[in-house]
């Protein structure tokens, strides 16, 4: 026995010492002691992905809402939370034209109150980390788009796990990654996205990460995540676009609309149905997204004509939708699309119109454009990865202030004011901004 013991002895520390050394990475990290500070951040770039619905009762309850309340209460714990007073004016002249505004429509006090708190709530949160931390707007970016490949990585295991039967079949077979419809997918990963295109372009790097980006877009099937697709390929090439290049790029994306038409089930049904429904203005007989889609809009339309200033007040839109809908509502092949996106507009662009009018708005499409003025590289990258994410999120999601727009809202908002500081208004500046290296991704 002793001699057995004593000839395993070496095999034994050999293994042993090789386990050390590939577990040492592990073990370090398990046996890390977590800073506060380090806590606070990763978990804020979590919360943006954690967009699964706990709750749905009149509001929608994120994952990640009691992420935001806690982190928020040991901030004030540590008496770091900011507000600018500029922060301050603009909520507050929501509240107060809102309050008017609900003079002369049907809009509560209470609901008004509720969704002024809830916007409060989430701007200060959010803003407060992104400016008082000592993180940079690129390293913020950095930060976002490891988690957001990682959500694809699993959105891809996920969907060859069902195709191999691994998994329990879902009734759509497309790729929607860890949340309920790919539509969410790709809000929260569309700037990812563009962050990675952009970097391809300039400096021809992370071909493998835009390449599994665009496979699972693919995958996803989603008519958002090619209208994302469209619009990042817009912006990167934006700067170099001539007259005829923009001709050229227009009749690429006429090719890449058809080619879609006739190859995605999905975007064709979407297409032919809103087309019949604007034509017949009968939306009785299309499908859900374009139901949704065609009956906000005819509700906001409604809505901004009878109160076009300063709308009905923000939190009112669920009370014109109930007063408008019923006459677009008969005869539907599915009664329950009455209350489809009855809550959000289906779009910020249609709640803005419907809630705040022309001042809501102009206020709205004012910021995008403002903000979207910067020189630099990096800041050029970042606002080319945001604003495709902008257009596509306020174009079909209304929520004031879901998990992710106060994160991306400050991260562009920053964007601007450096680039600003740095190189002045954009109007004044050379067109040959200075160099700068890349940021790591």
């Amino acid at each position: 026995m002793d001699a057995v013991l004593t000839a395993l002895d070496a095999p034994l520390k050999a293994i042993r010492a090789t386990l050390e050394t590939r577990l040492k990475p592990v073990l370090t990290a398990v046996s890390h002691r977590i800073e506060m500070d380090e806590y606070l951040v990763y978990s804020t770039v979590l919360s943006v992905f954690l967009m699964q619905i706990l709750i749905h009762k009149g509001v929608d309850i994120f994952l990640g809402y009691p992420i935001v309340v806690l982190n928020t209460a040991l901030l004030f714990g540590q008496d770091r939370l900011l507000i600018h007073r500029n922060h301050a004016l603009v909520v507050g002249s929501i509240a107060v034209i809102s309050l008017i505004a609900s003079g002369n429509s049907s809009t509560p006090g209470f609901s008004i109150m509720a969704q002024v708190v809830g916007i409060l709530l989430f701007s200060v949160y959010f803003f407060s980390m992104l400016t008082n931390f000592g993180l940079s707007v690129p390293r913020w970016m950095e930060l976002y788009v490891k988690f957001a490949l990682g959500i694809v990585v699993i959105g891809l295991a996920g969907y060859v796990a069902r195709r191999l039967h691994l998994l329990p079949q879902a009734k759509e077979m497309r790729l929607r990654s860890i949340y309920a419809e790919p539509s969410l997918f790709i809000y929260v990963t569309l700037p990812a996205f563009g962050i990675y295109a952009n970097a391809f372009l300039r400096y021809r790097k992370y071909k493998l990460e835009l390449f599994l980006f665009f496979l699972a877009y693919v995958l996803a099937d989603s008519s958002l995540g090619f209208l994302g697709l469209l619009l990042i390929a817009f912006f990167a090439f934006l700067p170099r676009l001539s007259i005829w290049k923009m001709f050229g790029f227009g009749f690429l994306a006429f090719s890449a609309f058809a080619g879609l038409f006739f190859v995605s089930a999905n975007f064709r049904l979407r297409v032919v149905d809103t087309v019949i429904g604007i034509v017949r203005m009968n939306f009785a007989h299309v499908n859900a997204s374009t139901f949704a889609v065609l009956s906000n809009a005819y509700v906001t339309i409604q809505t901004f004509l009878s109160h076009p200033f300063i709308g009905v007040g923000i939190g009112g839109y669920q009370y014109a939708y109930l007063k408008y809908v019923p006459v677009i509502s008969t005869d539907l092949d599915d009664p329950n699309l009455v209350t489809l996106n009855m809550f959000d507009a289906s779009s910020l662009f249609f709640r803005a119109a419907a809630e705040m009018g022309l001042v809501g708005l102009i206020g709205l499409i004012g910021f995008l454009i403002v903000c979207s003025r910067v020189r630099g590289d990096q800041h050029v990258d970042i606002r080319n990865a945001l604003m495709p994410y902008f257009l596509v999120r306020m174009g079909r999601y209304g929520a004031w202030f879901s998990l992710e727009l106060f994160f991306f809202v400050g991260l562009f908002l920053l964007n601007y004011l450096h680039s600003r500081a740095r190189y002045g208004k954009a109007r004044t500046i050379a067109h040959a901004p200075l160099p700068e290296a890349p940021a790591s991704i």
